[in-house]
């Protein structure tokens, strides 16, 4: 296992003492080893702490996977801020209510200063709170200072300043508030520590790294999977991310031939847009070691697709409240059982799954997924109330998500608890019908959601996305075949995509509003 250091942060110096000429951070446009990269964190956070930012204000990034947005979060994190990642997908609408809800002292715009759009939103934001704006590459007119104005600071007169922000912050203290994607309601804020992003961190090095791992970051920067899973996950391992600032299939594949990357970290979705690109066969992707994945099920097919590189794979379970994964598949495991399986439980975590009556499911039953350890989430910002509810007394942390425990402690997902429904009576769990849907040969991916129903309570409506023709009629045969009758839905929907996320997830709200106007 890498070393472990109780900050996050702490790694920028360890590695620029053990290597500094390894490369840390590469973009379009800017390649930094972790000698640069110091004194780039270095420079951002002395400006910060000259701005007068003070021990857990909150400071906004509005950007796209870049260089920039990584040294900004450390800079932050350094000296004890909260770094709050807005994720440029959002409508104004959505960017407003972070905004307001987190109250950023500083918020960095680090799209193209040129863009228009962008110049608007930023000037809309500024509104809603007292705040100073710093953007890249030049100001903008009665609105921003230039980032490289904002970070042109005087170390040498700063560092004993600097120093006290940065020995005031402990492994407990939150390096960032991450809002969860609003699937089931109104974002929250949850607070991530330093010492979850550094422990999950040298976790995940020590069971999928090598000395030198090479990784892609081409999920936003204010998700979990972006933040933990890539950056500071390779970070750890003192490994160089390779950032790509939107995700393109063919692009993503060419990044890994250009920059011999090692490890592939993308949801389902992407992987299946990845395979289906003329670039899948003609570019080299022997260097790959790893192909990673998370948020959803990877389809079997799929599976043996991305074997065919040569590539290791593997999963795991995380959310953003437990800061990283709390399962992990081994080295080898069959293609079949990664397909459903998002492995064993880490054994620095307690895990159980909890019955609807409060007891410990059984083997095979289902239950709720409560997670307990040093490093979850320090709850949800200034939601004391939705604190309470999602981690109990005894330290347990609810995570909304429903598994079963399977032979040898393999830990099967089978859907969220609040997308789980009855029908005629019986518990419904829509990714065991998924997982059923997408064995059928023409099936690329399928998402169900249960609907009200006069007779039966509530019932399925399945959609679905093919790789062939294929009729309504044949899926309803075939689910069949492998379903209860309650559980086969009862209307299927063929789909050229299906909506999604600004993550890249279906999103299930919108096609429960679909499936309700259908009636």
């Amino acid at each position: 296992m890498t070393t472990r250091l109780p900050r996050i942060t702490d790694y920028v110096d360890h590695w620029a003492h053990a290597r500094p000429e390894r490369e840390a951070l590469v973009g379009d446009d800017v390649r930094l080893t972790y000698g640069q990269l110091r004194g780039e964190v270095d420079r951002c956070a002395a400006a910060l702490v000259a701005g007068g930012v003070r021990h857990g204000d909150r400071v906004a990034l509005l950007g796209d996977p870049r260089p920039e947005s990584l040294v900004v979060f450390l800079a932050t994190a350094s000296v004890g801020g909260i770094w709050v990642g807005l994720n440029p997908k959002y409508t104004t609408g959505e960017l407003a209510h972070v905004v307001r809800d987190s109250e950023p002292v500083v918020l960095f715009g680090m799209l193209d200063p040129g863009d228009a759009a962008h110049a608007e939103k930023l000037r809309e934001l500024s509104e809603l709170a007292p705040m100073r704006v710093v953007t890249r590459g030049r100001a903008l007119q009665g609105l921003s200072t230039a980032y490289g104005d904002f970070a042109d600071v005087d170390l040498g007169a700063l560092g004993p300043q600097l120093e006290r922000a940065r020995a005031a912050v402990g492994p407990l203290d939150p390096a960032a508030m991450i809002y969860t994607s609003g699937s089931t309601g109104t974002p929250k804020g949850a607070l991530v520590p330093h010492g979850g992003l550094a422990f999950c961190g040298s976790v995940q090095a020590g069971r999928w790294y090598g000395d030198a791992p090479r990784k892609l970051c081409d999920l936003p920067i204010n998700h979990i999977g972006g933040l933990g899973d890539i950056c500071t996950s390779v970070l750890a391992a003192g490994g160089t991310t390779v950032f790509m600032e939107r995700f393109d299939a063919a692009g993503a594949l060419r990044t890994v031939e250009r920059e011999r990357l090692t490890h592939l970290y993308c949801i389902p979705t992407q992987l299946l847009a990845a395979v289906r690109t003329p670039e899948w066969e003609s570019c080299d992707l022997s260097s790959l070691e790893w192909i990673l994945w998370g948020g959803a099920a990877a389809p079997l097919r799929l599976l043996e697709t991305l074997a065919a590189t040569g590539a290791r794979l593997g999963t795991s379970y995380s959310l953003t409240e437990s800061t990283g994964s709390v399962t992990y598949t081994d080295e080898g495991d069959p293609l079949e059982l990664l397909a459903w399986s998002v492995g064993r439980v880490d054994p620095h975590y307690e895990v159980t799954l909890r019955r609807e009556d409060g007891t410990t499911a059984r083997a095979g039953e289902s239950g709720e997924i409560l997670v307990r350890g040093d490093f979850i989430t320090r709850g949800y910002f200034r939601r004391p109330q939705e604190t309470r509810a999602a981690i109990d007394a005894d330290g347990w942390l609810h995570t909304g998500d429903l598994a079963q425990e399977e032979a040898g402690g393999h830990v099967r997902l089978v859907g969220r608890l609040k997308e789980m429904f009855k029908s005629g009576g019986y518990n419904v769990y829509p990714r065991e019908i998924e997982t059923a849907l997408e064995a059928h040969p023409a099936v690329a991916l399928a998402a169900v959601v249960g609907v009200p129903d006069e007779r039966w309570g509530e019932v399925g409506h399945a959609y679905v996305t093919t790789r062939a023709d294929v009729s309504a009629q044949e899926l309803e045969r075939f689910a069949k075949t492998r379903l209860a009758n309650y559980k086969v839905p009862k209307a299927f929907w063929l789909e050229s995509e299906l909506p999604k996320l600004p993550i890249g997830k279906v999103d299930k709200v919108e096609l429960r509003r679909r499936a309700a106007a259908a009636g």
